[in-house]
């Protein structure tokens, strides 16, 4: 992505002055499920993640009352609704140890490297919790690990290793943000999505063993790049007020600004980030039908069942991003359990949304 400061400044100018959007209705098809057991394997993953996040003593009801309300567990029932309350408590707490992890390196980019090959030697035992620097990340890393290991199978663990490795690489990766086109931030981003690898958890909580030709073929291939495009896409439009405070510049709402010429405004590239979300959710349902029918037609039971498991990823990580304080502050009444849109008012705590004015009232139709 070309500098900001250099290309489009009537652009950078607009986006500095940017205090609201129109967050439109992102349409999704795809069925919301969710575990059973979220409710207790939400409160058990919160009180294990809260020994590892940075709580004050003076405030701790509070940092937890926000903490609760980031429903970083609820993702993981969200995305992976299957198993056992065994399984659904690992894959909770999973997501609490990547947002940790993802956290921890943003907020100590000079010890980024050590973490990440700290975090990558934990999981794969090539070092013990002695052995690594003493960071909360690491500790929950430590004690996760071994649960996984009982859980899975030994091949299973090893693709959840090969997973770990991709995204860590990513992480570690030296980027130049500024030369991104739209096409290699995809690339990116679709392996800097750290819940990728919990399409390994849908496999354990299912119980199925798959071929790796399944995992390798073109279509599957398409079938989970779009899914995470979907993905990431969400999490881009969701985070973009945050990321304008903070002015990093790393989204899909500055990149289309700066290199897509027919975007000529802050709205625009947010509706064409929806559009895009539309068509990858298309696209994946396309391949996943040939996938289907295929599997159907070779009696391949086992990847049946995980295709049949895997489009839960694309409403429950779209219906997680409405519900997170992480994005929306604690106690916000316009977080409600459901879908909103509308104009989004930018407040550095909280999101502020006004709905569409409707008329219906007959004292306001005269």
């Amino acid at each position: 992505m070309a500098a900001p400061s250099i290309c489009r400044p009537q652009i950078l100018e607009q986006l500095l002055a940017c205090k609201s959007i129109y967050l439109p209705q992102i349409r999704c098809s795809l069925p919301l499920q969710c575990h059973p057991d979220y409710a207790s394997v939400s409160r058990q993953a919160n009180d294990w993640a809260f020994r590892f996040l940075k709580i004050n003593a003076t405030n701790a009801a509070a940092d937890k009352k926000y903490f609760t309300q980031w429903r970083m567990p609820l993702y993981g029932t969200f995305v992976v609704p299957w198993g056992n309350s065994r399984h659904a408590l690992a894959a909770a707490k999973y997501t609490w140890l990547i947002t940790i992890l993802d956290d921890a390196v943003d907020e100590e980019p000079s010890q980024r490297d050590e973490i990440l090959e700290a975090y990558m030697s934990l999981a794969s035992g090539q070092r013990s919790i002695a052995q690594v620097p003493n960071k909360p990340v690491l500790v929950a890393q430590a004690e996760l690990v071994p649960d996984l290991r009982k859980l899975m199978s030994p091949l299973l663990f090893q693709r959840l290793l090969v997973s770990y490795r991709k995204f860590v690489g990513c992480y570690s990766a030296k980027v130049d943000e500024e030369e991104f086109t739209k096409e290699s931030y995809a690339v990116h981003r679709r392996e800097d999505y750290v819940v990728k690898p919990m399409l390994n958890f849908t496999q354990m909580c299912l119980g199925v063993e798959l071929r790796d030709k399944d995992l390798e073929s073109e279509e599957y291939l398409r079938a989970i790049d779009a899914m995470f495009d979907h993905m990431w896409l969400v999490n881009d439009i969701f985070s973009f007020p945050k990321e304008l405070r903070k002015k990093t510049f790393k989204n899909i709402i500055f990149l289309l600004l700066f290199t897509d010429h027919t975007v000529r405004s802050v709205q625009q590239a947010v509706d064409k980030a929806n559009a895009m979300i539309q068509e990858k959710e298309q696209e994946f349902m396309y391949y996943h039908e040939i996938l289907t029918r295929k599997a159907m037609e070779s009696g391949n039971h086992d990847f049946l069942a995980y295709l049949r498991a895997i489009p839960a990823f694309i409403p429950g990580n779209l219906r997680w991003h409405y519900l997170a304080a992480r994005y929306h502050g604690v106690d916000n009444p316009f977080v409600t359990g459901e879908p909103f849109s509308g104009t989004w008012l930018f407040h550095d705590t909280q999101t502020i949304i006004l709905p569409e004015y409707k008329p219906t009232h007959p004292h306001l139709q005269v």
